[in-house]
């Protein structure tokens, strides 16, 4: 079973080896987060993803921007635009889901294999670009509702605490890119994990209340 894939290949792409064409239900797109269902051709939902803006946006990526809010997946519209993609992981978990997202993935299952990254973006010597911090999770028809060994190894530290401790979003963009090689840099993740905590907790918070508004 492949992985998450945390350099240029997509998550539709894995999405698409399996089940076929998918395309994005928007549900909600402002200029503070996005909501959409991941379907198949049988508008079964294969992914519920929130995405949260984090970043005052150059012109290219709000022209980039316009078009994933008509419908476009991110990670094919950045493609689209000659961007490379990397994902820096900042948690997983298990989300208990409802029934309306039980619905949606038409499963019985209660809970949702759920991973928090950070969508980076760049050109060629550009300097990375955070899109925004993205939610996932995942029908159990998918991905089995557990974390393993693998999904805790890819887990690192949020950006903005890398950059706070001396990381270069260069350098992180560069670590990633190396197989998620934090060597060097194991102190610094523990301790801006400890530190950006009630950060992530609140991402967890702001998914419970978007999932909460469809029950």
């Amino acid at each position: 079973m492949e992985h998450f894939p945390q350099v240029d290949r997509l998550h539709t792409d894995v999405l698409e080896d399996k089940y076929g064409p998918i395309h994005a239900e928007v549900l909600h797109h402002d200029t503070e987060y996005r909501e959409a269902l991941l379907n198949d051709e049988n508008n079964i939902a294969r992914t519920y993803a929130l995405t949260f803006f984090t970043e005052k946006q150059a012109e290219e990526i709000q022209k980039i921007d316009e078009i994933i809010r008509d419908g476009g997946a991110i990670g094919k519209t950045f493609r689209d635009f000659g961007y490379s993609i990397r994902k820096n992981v900042i948690d997983a978990y298990l989300l208990e889901t409802n029934p309306w997202l039980q619905g949606k993935f038409n499963v019985t299952e209660t809970q949702a294999k759920t991973r928090l990254s950070e969508f980076l973006a760049a050109k060629e010597d550009g300097m990375p670009v955070v899109y925004g911090t993205v939610m996932e999770a995942y029908t159990p028809d998918f991905r089995p509702p557990e974390i393993n060994q693998v999904d805790r190894a890819q887990v690192s530290a949020p950006i903005a605490w890398l950059e706070h401790h001396g990381v270069s979003r260069e350098d992180v963009w560069k670590r990633i890119g190396n197989n998620n090689d934090w060597t060097g840099l194991e102190d610094i993740i523990k301790k801006s994990q400890a530190e950006s905590h009630e950060w992530i907790d609140y991402y967890h918070k702001l998914v419970e209340y978007y999932l909460g508004q469809h029950s």
